[in-house]
């Protein structure tokens, strides 16, 4: 569980800054493979990114960590993550693409 506590703290860190007030749809799709894909499918994802192998690698190694929470708590981590990326869109002042400004 404490895991799942640090991920929320990164992601609502990356989510409500004002430094970075717009969330990268990538971003959230690479969080939701992370919590719910196989290490497989995740290793495919990640493989497009120009990271350094041994990121990559540091990676996968905490995947096998949280893949070792209950797929519950895994799912309400995600379903957090999703519901923040919706709730940060109406209350930031960044526009996303296609959209005035508030």
């Amino acid at each position: 569980m404490k895991l799942a506590l640090s991920l929320l703290l990164v992601t609502l860190a990356l989510c409500c800054s004002d430094a970075n007030a717009e969330v990268c749809p990538a971003l959230g799709k690479e969080v939701i493979s992370f919590l719910l894909d196989t290490k497989a499918r995740f290793n495919d994802k990640i493989q497009k990114f120009d990271a350094p192998q041994a990121a990559k690698q540091a990676k996968l190694q905490v995947k096998k960590c949280v893949d070792n929470l209950s797929m519950w708590d895994r799912i309400t981590v995600a379903h957090f993550v999703v519901t923040s990326f919706f709730l940060h869109r109406g209350c930031c002042s960044a526009a996303w693409p296609g959209e005035s400004k508030i």
